[in-house]
């Protein structure tokens, strides 16, 4: 019995043996099972990432490069379009056989050690032609290991529209020729580097060149500036440099040593080029130059005194026989004093050479053009008057406005101007034109009806018009402003306040008004970028414009920087030599600029 009972126990604890065996098996099974659903839930989930993160990768619109010291690993859409590559031929290759030749060493370097700053680079596509790009790279880990993340951005686009405004601004469209801003930004860095050096400044323009485009027609006008200017080109030296001022206005500037006779002689030569017949369009055209020479340090200390002088001697020339005048400094009458002795001077009484200035086609206009933001597509042209005086040379409108308030002209002269600004518009099919009332057309209760007239008889329509009113006009005749405003208004032309900001108008009263625009002067813009004030304001002057429903234009742009703070915050339209001088109507062709231009702030 005991060896039962003992036979029994052993079973027992055999039995117990084996459920404990069979329970850590069930428990390790579990366990393995458990293991094996938590792997494959983490794989899972780990594809899931793959894939997201993959996707995420193709809707991005930048290139994406992942590799390894440049070797390809992974790469999204958006770069295997850009650079026309079949991805799976181009896993494990190296990123560098895309650069340029000469761009290896580099590209290798930045993806093996990137810099702090975005690095820019032409790649070469698989098929053909280049592709401009800049890159900013990270580290990551890519399947266990380092590795590096590369972004790449197509800017092929955004650098040709940076050509294009460059164009634009620093060229005319024409003639291809430096335009005058050009021209003085070249001769005042050659002043700057060379201040001992002696120049000659040749200004030339072609004889009754108005008669020329009414009897031909403007092309063969147009086609005429061209070979007047191919003709210039042709004679001068290599480092002399050749613009095309405005119209049919040519500047020469001689840097080569020489005496005075040089420029004399050159002009001379020029003259007689250009008095040989044009072949246009089968017909023999003659032209005559007049041609102005001015010497530096001679006759001036710095450009914009040369560039009178030689002004000054165009305008000798041109009442004389012709031919090339050196500028002597008695040809100078000095502004002020004529103005002084109540309009008195060299070339007579300017009230009375005032009267006839306009019907001599003496006073032209000048139109420069402003752009949208942040799109860049020609807004319309802004106008402004100059005057050619037979002595005086070329006055600008706060010169002569003067006088003709005092002559009692203002008015009369405000509504011609007006009138053929409309008329060159509708010519040219400007999308907005803006023009600038004088305080004596301000005064003048029957305006609403001289611009209907105005409206009707040139054919503009009244939307493409802006009227520009200044914030003094406002404060100076509050009791009738708004009056008048609403009926100008009721015309359908646009009413614009100009150098908003100035502080001589009430803005309550400004809230009242019926105002489409305001514009910020340059006083403020040219200060963006170094002054936060001027940030503030900008900022201030675009809210309250927002809340009012109106569109802001800012005056007086000259840098990127500025442009580029105008468009993050948001303003709707610039002007400004950035973007253009005024010109002559020719420049109201510009084309529109349809892709934005991509600038940062430096």
């Amino acid at each position: 019995m005991l060896d039962t009972l003992l036979a029994h126990t052993g079973l027992l604890a055999s039995l117990s043996l084996l459920a404990a065996l069979l329970l850590l098996a069930g428990v390790i099974a579990a366990m393995r099972a458990d293991s094996h659903f938590i792997r494959r839930r983490l794989e899972g989930e780990a594809a899931t990432r793959r894939l997201w993160a993959h996707g995420l990768a193709n809707a991005s619109f930048d290139g994406l490069l992942i590799h390894r010291h440049g070797v390809i690993l992974l790469m999204n859409r958006a770069l295997v379009r850009m650079l026309s590559l079949r991805e799976r031929e181009w896993l494990g290759q190296n990123f560098c056989t895309v650069a340029r030749e000469e761009d290896v060493a580099a590209l290798r370097a930045e993806l093996e050690a990137p810099g702090p700053e975005l690095a820019r680079f032409n790649l070469l596509r698989a098929t053909r032609g280049e592709v401009a790009v800049e890159m900013s790279s990270q580290p990551i880990e890519f399947e266990g290991q380092p590795a590096t993340i590369t972004a790449i951005r197509d800017i092929t686009q955004r650098r040709a529209d940076a050509e294009t405004i460059c164009r634009l601004t620093h060229y005319d469209a024409l003639t291809g020729l430096p335009n005058r801003r050009r021209f003085e930004d070249l001769a005042e860095q050659f002043l700057a580097s060379q201040p001992h050096q002696p120049l000659s400044l040749l200004i030339t323009d072609v004889q009754d060149f108005k008669s020329i485009n009414q009897q031909f027609g403007r092309k063969t006008g147009d086609a005429l500036l061209q070979l007047v200017g191919q003709r210039l080109a042709g004679m001068l030296l290599q480092e002399d440099v050749l613009a095309r001022l405005s119209g049919d206005k040519f500047a020469l500037l001689l840097k080569a040593e020489g005496p005075p006779s040089r420029g004399v002689s050159l002009g001379g030569q020029l003259l007689a080029s250009c008095a040989e017949p044009f072949i246009i369009e089968g017909r023999l055209v003659r032209l005559k130059l007049h041609a102005g020479l001015a010497l530096f340090p001679d006759h001036a200390a710095d450009m914009e005194g040369l560039l009178r002088a030689a002004e000054i001697a165009l305008t000798r020339a041109q009442a004389g026989d012709g031919g090339v005048h050196l500028f002597r400094h008695e040809d100078a009458t000095p502004l002020r004093p004529a103005l002084a002795a109540g309009g008195q001077g060299e070339g007579g009484n300017l009230r009375d050479d005032l009267r006839g200035a306009l019907a001599r086609g003496e006073i032209r206009l000048l139109y420069q053009p402003a752009f949208t933001l942040p799109d860049f597509a020609l807004y319309g042209f802004e106008t402004s008057a100059r005057w050619q005086h037979p002595t005086q040379g070329l006055l600008r409108p706060e010169q002569f406005m003067a006088i003709a308030e005092e002559a009692g002209l203002a008015q009369e002269l405000g509504n011609q101007l007006i009138e053929r600004a409309c008329a060159e518009a509708v010519a040219a099919s400007v999308p907005r034109l803006a023009v600038n009332l004088s305080p004596a057309q301000f005064r003048d209760t029957n305006l609403p009806a001289r611009l209907a007239a105005i409206l009707r008889k040139t054919g503009l329509a009244p939307e493409v018009l802006e009227l520009e009113i200044t914030e003094a006009m406002l404060a100076e005749h509050a009791d009738y402003a708004a009056g008048l405003l609403h009926a100008l208004r009721q015309s359908g032309a646009l009413i614009v306040l100009d150098d908003f900001g100035a502080g001589s108008a009430p803005l309550g009263a400004v809230c009242h008004l019926p105002l489409s625009r305001l514009k910020i002067g340059p006083r403020i813009i040219k200060k963006l970028g170094t002054d936060r004030n001027a940030e503030a304001m900008l900022g201030a002057t675009l809210s309250l414009a927002n809340n009012l429903n109106l569109q802001v234009t800012a005056l007086g742009v000259e840098t990127e920087t500025q442009l580029d703070l105008l468009r993050r915050q948001g303003c709707h339209v610039a002007q400004g030599p950035l973007l253009g001088e005024p010109a002559s109507r020719a420049f109201a062709r510009a084309p529109q600029l349809h892709a934005p231009l991509h600038l940062t702030a430096s």
